[in-house]
């Protein structure tokens, strides 16, 4: 069974932190210790409401800002706007994916707020690389719960040994690789160059092989 596509996760691997000055002035203002906003926006159960949906992305950054003390809307809208300021494409994952799409169908499963479509085609204007953008907010549930896996393989109308899927985390590539994908668990842009390379280039792939035997 050949490959016929390749699945980038966002959060983690396209998108990648950059400057995180902006938690450090948040937390300084509210008197907050380091790496305090983080864990509150994206370790508890408000953020595993919003990827699933439960909530709003506005709702997701109203209730998080609320938690923080902050009551008026200007400043949970600031807070959203600065906090995303962090966030930035990889050029050289990009580049992965501009690869892939000339020999592959390339599509996107992340776990995110109903926004992230929007900030994707809006702010970051890479959506339309992306044949495919499966959203855990649009379905319901966030990986590695299989069912989303098994969205994904729906919409492609693809079968799991016909897809390599990518992922930061190790329990999102392992529930992947429980299903039959082909799996990359990505360590860095340049790891991850690597362990796409047979796909990418499988003609060089193949003469390296030959030249070993």
């Amino acid at each position: 069974m050949g490959i016929k596509s390749i699945v980038f996760d966002c959060g983690g691997v396209l998108l990648r932190n950059g400057d995180l000055s902006p938690y450090r002035r948040w937390e300084g203002r509210l008197g907050l210790d380091e790496g305090a906003l983080e864990r509150h926006l994206w370790m508890g159960d408000l953020w595993k409401e919003a990827e699933r949906g439960a909530i709003t992305d506005v709702a997701f950054w109203r209730r998080a800002a609320e938690g923080l003390g902050l009551a008026d809307g200007a400043d949970a809208d600031r807070l959203r706007a600065e906090i995303w300021e962090t966030w930035e494409i990889d050029p050289r994952v990009l580049a992965l994916v501009d690869r892939a799409r000339e020999r592959y169908r390339v599509a996107m499963l992340t776990n995110a707020t109903d926004a992230m479509e929007e900030l994707l085609a809006e702010r970051y204007g890479v959506a339309d690389r992306f044949e495919e953008i499966v959203n855990s907010a649009r379905v319901g549930v966030a990986k590695p719960d299989a069912a989303i896996y098994e969205e994904l393989l729906r919409r492609l109308s693809l079968e799991a040994g016909e897809v390599v899927f990518i992922d930061d985390r190790a329990e999102n590539v392992a529930a992947a690789a429980s299903l039959g994908m082909h799996v990359a668990w990505f360590l860095g842009a340049a790891e991850l160059e690597r362990q796409l390379e047979p796909y990418l280039n499988p003609g060089a792939a193949q003469a390296r092989e030959a030249a070993e035997d």
